[in-house]
Parts: C-alpha cells; sequence; structure tokens
C-alpha cells in the first residue's frame, strides 16, 4: 500500500511533526490575527510558525510575532493545543498556543510574500473569516470571558 500508515519504519522514522507555535495576542475584546494568501487561497491564523531547533516555546512565540505582525510580546500561560494531521498522514502539525500581552512594537505586516494583512478582530468579525486550523471557538470564548479556559487540548482540527 501507498500510505504513510503502511511505510517501512525507516522512511516513517525520517519524518516528524513540525511544531508551530503561536500568540493568542488579545486586546480591547479583539484578538490579532493575520491573513495568508497561498495561490488563490486566502485564510486567517493566528501570528506564529515553526519553531527552530534549540529555540525556547517562549523564543519562538515571541521570534514569530515580531516576524509577522512588529509587535513584541511578554508570552503568557499555554491556552490550549491542537495538531492538524490529514486522514492520509502526509504531514503532521502541532500547535501550541500560547497567551501574551503587548511590551512594544507597532503593528505592521511581516515581510514573508504569503503575508497579507495583520489586524485584531472582534467576536463578530472572527465568526465570518476562514480560519487555519479552525480554533474559532475557543478564540471566541477568550474574546468573550477576558480569561482564558484552562489549558486543554483540543485535539484534530484537520479539515479539507
Amino acid at each position: 500500500m501507498n500510505s504513510p500508515l503502511f511505510e517501512s519504519s525507516e522512511n516513517v522514522a525520517s519524518r516528524r511533526p513540525r511544531i508551530r507555535v503561536a500568540v493568542a495576542l488579545v486586546e480591547h475584546g479583539r484578538v490579532l490575527l493575520v491573513r495568508h494568501v497561498k495561490g488563490e487561497r486566502t485564510y486567517w491564523l493566528l501570528p506564529g510558525g515553526g519553531l527552530e531547533f534549540g529555540e525556547s516555546l517562549a523564543d519562538g512565540a515571541r521570534r514569530e510575532m515580531l516576524e509577522e505582525t512588529g509587535i513584541i510580546v511578554e508570552v503568557g500561560d499555554l491556552l490550549f493545543a491542537a495538531e492538524t494531521l490529514p486522514p492520509d498522514r502526509s504531514r503532521h502539525l502541532i500547535h501550541l498556543v500560547f497567551a501574551a500581552r503587548r511590551a512594544g512594537g507597532v503593528l505592521k505586516v511581516g515581510e514573508e510574500p504569503r503575508l497579507a494583512e495583520a489586524k485584531f478582530v472582534d467576536t463578530e468579525q472572527l465568526r465570518d473569516l476562514v480560519l487555519h486550523p479552525p480554533m474559532k471557538e475557543p478564540l471566541a470564548a477568550l474574546l468573550v470571558g477576558g480569561v482564558h479556559p484552562p489549558t486543554s487540548f483540543l485535539g484534530n482540527l484537520w479539515v479539507d
């Protein structure tokens, strides 16, 4: 079979899940999101990206936030974790979302070509956006309550 589930142990061992650290910066009842454009697709994400080898989770979250939005943050508690794992197991992404507080910087769109916009959105705007991975419910709860629920694992959030 040509499924990653049935590949030789040597092929599977050479691949690793990718860890993505992301930041949920909430100010005045709004959360900061970035819009990505890849070809014909456009969607929103929490600012963040891949953790580099030897980099702490907090350092990676701070670096990604600064690169994508120009905002300097103090990274706080882990809010939630999730993974995206498609049925064919062709890739595996682990998401770790941290609370943060602004410590400086000026909001701007990062220089990565796929970054198209960075803005704060409220609960109403959040409902209308395509968000990857689909974390609208925990983010809306964060916006409405002003405090985050206990850290939770959201499971596999893969969508086609």
